[in-house]
């Protein structure tokens, strides 16, 4: 039996409105039906739909790829937040989603959730095989969501709720919870759903080795470049169109531009204050909202960030419309709230408050409340990774911080170790992106809202949180989790949220004249295997 989740998956997208005044909820980017689903099409297509023909896998030639950063690690189990990018052209996940925003088979072809939410049971696609020639059975994938769960690993959080995880015949597992688990559903079609070869498990430098059952194997991995080559026995080779794929790393936005100009890149990862220089310089624009955001994380148990008072300062410190017409070619639509109007969890009303939004006078009316002023400044070090895009940001916020009496210093981290350092807690306010709907909206509730959460070091909590959280996670069904979702919501604004949103960026990507077959889903990852360049 199917058993189909409607949230936090796939997002029908409607490109937004703009305005020149503060942005009210009725003028913001929204999400809805008919586009995404073509677009969405476009992915089951380009990934084969029902049973695989048989064949060799991979179509000819190769296809490059440019990124802003380079991946931390190939276990998809213990990566960085955008290594997912690096990691799907080798692992096949358990779930996939469809136009709609149900789940559709992937190497599961059914499962059935109990009605109390605490039972989940899978069967496996036979026949499968992984890139090493193991047989990718009942037991590989226990031994791989068994690896996804240790307390070590980044995907552990997304699954704490598993108790335990059976192999009941080759091709039938029992996941058993400790609490509801929804959102478990939509974990096992992100990284821990990634399924690793039990050979690879088994080997000490999976990071750097790995072995899944996508469409594409390893060939190298350096520190700017990943190769990748198709291999035979694929279960699904119609769906590979591209012999081989590489995936350059490079921070700068202006020299992945140039690369791309220079045919160096098929396609790259850009900026929308790059849209204007896409178009004139002859190349593709695909440009899409997404369900992600740029965010100033707080860790409030430093540097006098625990108090609300100061949080809703920081809040209203921020002029989000300056950053997006000056940074972001307009092409960031200002928000105070994590999840962007016509996604589900979105709270109506919330972004025409006005203590929401940028207002000096008030900001400085809280610190001084709070118990700062010109003679006793708040001080504190805004982080940010050395991407070019996040380190601009945190400039612009130094500069609106001074203007309210905020003494800010800047640091820079490398990329790679951006997850690290939030997880360590090793920050005072820490600016980057935070993809809130993956894998499931509650999840990051349960990282940045809740006490234990992974993203949470200084420990925020919400009185009653975790019965919400619970509530939320009931059922698959968004009309009952969009209640106790927003309630989450409303406290943690009301609180002083220890994330403070700053806009929702549209995805910008450039691609060579005549490339086909790059996706850009509005939730989840990009899919190369259908990837084709020119020619």
């Amino acid at each position: 039996m199917f058993a189909p989740r409607e949230a936090a998956v796939v997002l029908p997208i409607r490109l937004r409105e703009r305005t020149t005044t503060r942005p009210r909820a009725g003028a913001a980017r929204r999400l809805t039906g008919a586009a995404t689903a073509a677009l969405v099409a476009a992915v089951l297509a380009a990934c084969g739909g029902g049973e695989p023909a048989g064949g060799p896998a991979g179509g000819s030639g190769s296809f490059a790829w440019g990124y802003p950063t380079m991946a931390s690690s190939l276990d998809p189990h213990h990566a960085g937040q955008f290594d997912i990018i690096f990691l799907n052209p080798i692992y096949d996940t358990l779930l996939r989603t469809d136009e709609n925003g149900e789940f559709v088979p992937g190497l599961a072809t059914e499962w059935d959730l109990s009605e109390d939410g605490r039972t989940l049971e899978l069967t496996l696609r036979e026949g499968v095989q992984f890139s090493d020639g193991a047989p990718m059975d009942a037991e590989a994938v226990r031994a791989s969501l068994e690896h996804a769960r240790d307390p070590s690993a980044s995907t552990a959080g997304d699954i704490d709720v598993i108790e335990t995880v059976e192999a009941l015949d080759p091709t039938r597992l029992r996941l058993t919870m400790s609490e509801p688990g929804a959102h478990v559903l939509g974990a096992l079609a992100t990284e821990a759903g990634m399924v690793i070869s039990p050979n690879a498990l088994a080997a000490p430098d999976l990071a750097r080795q790995p072995v899944g059952a996508g469409p594409y194997r390893l060939v190298s991995y350096t520190n700017d470049e990943v190769r990748y080559e198709a291999w035979d026995g694929y279960w699904d080779p119609g769906s590979v169109k591209t012999d081989r794929l590489e995936m350059l790393g490079l921070r700068d936005d202006s020299a992945r531009l140039r690369a791309l100009q220079s045919g160096q890149l098929d396609a790259a990862y850009l900026r929308p204050s790059q849209i204007e220089q896409i178009r004139s310089g002859g190349m593709e624009l695909i440009s899409r909202p997404r369900t992600l955001i740029y965010a100033v994380m707080l860790n409030v148990a430093r540097s006098g960030l625990g108090d609300e008072n100061v949080r809703r300062a920081l809040m209203q410190a921020i002029d989000r419309r300056s950053i997006d017409v000056n940074l972001q070619n307009d092409g960031c639509e200002p928000t105070v709230q994590p999840f962007i109007e016509g996604y589900w969890p979105h709270v109506p009303g919330l972004g025409d408050r006005p203590e929401a939004w940028f207002d000096p006078d008030r900001a400085r009316q809280l610190l001084a409340e709070a118990g700062h002023g010109p003679a006793n400044p708040l001080r504190l070090t805004i982080t940010s990774t050395n991407i070019s895009q996040y380190q601009t940001i945190a400039e612009a916020l130094q500069d609106q911080f001074a203007a309210v009496g905020i003494e800010a210093e800047l640091r820079v981290v490398e990329s790679t170790q951006s997850t690290a350092t939030v997880r360590a807690g090793d920050f005072d306010a820490y600016v980057g992106p935070i993809d809130v709907g993956r894998p499931d909206p509650t999840t990051f509730v349960a990282d940045y809202y809740l006490a234990g959460g992974a993203g949470n070091p200084g420990g925020f909590d919400l009185p009653g949180g975790q019965e919400l959280l619970t509530q939320a996670r009931l059922s698959t069904d968004t009309a009952a989790r969009q209640e106790p979702m927003r309630q989450l919501l409303e406290s943690a604004f009301a609180a002083g949220p220890p994330v403070v949103p700053i806009c929702a960026p549209d995805n910008v990507i450039g691609t060579g004249n005549g490339v086909t077959g790059v996706v850009i889903p509005p939730f989840g990852t990009y899919e190369f295997r259908a990837a084709q360049a020119a020619g």
